[in-house]
């Protein structure tokens, strides 16, 4: 039986048909994570971190990061100790919205804090985001960090 237009044509249609069910189910089955969950309000209130910042690097010295041997040590700039009131690190992880962590800032008497990586917080790829008081003024400082 040789195929002739009408065949071809007709071959071509379920070809199309098949390939948009394939696209509609693929985009059905495509998980689509906003930044955060609060973004809208959030932005609301982006110039409280923007001032933040600021107050951030008109610090001596920023927050410094360590990682070695499953530990992220941070220690604090040497004119935030003793200082911080209260204080968040948020561990942002662009790729895997379920490893997102938001610790307390907790530094000991010398400006420093260990975090053990594996516990609470899986290894991955992440932006810390450090928010603090101190002397009732706002700080907020980024990082990114390759935590493996």
């Amino acid at each position: 039986m040789a195929l002739n237009f009408g065949h071809k044509l007709v071959l071509v249609f379920i070809a199309f048909g098949l390939l948009m069910g394939t696209l509609i189910y693929m985009s059905v089955k495509t998980e689509f994570e906003l930044v955060s969950k609060d973004y809208y309000k959030e932005e609301l209130a982006y110039q409280q971190v923007i001032d933040a910042r600021n107050n951030a690097a008109n610090l001596t010295a920023a927050i410094q990061l360590s990682y070695r041997d499953k530990m992220l040590k941070i220690q604090l700039p040497a004119e935030m100790v003793g200082k911080v009131q209260s204080g968040q690190i948020i561990f942002y992880c662009p790729a895997d919205a379920d490893k997102d962590t938001v610790l307390d800032l907790q530094p000991d008497a010398t400006g420093q804090q260990s975090i053990e990586i594996g516990k609470s917080i899986l290894p991955a790829a992440y932006k810390l985001k450090f928010k603090w008081q101190a002397n009732d003024t706002g700080y907020y400082q980024e990082n990114f960090m390759n935590l493996q």
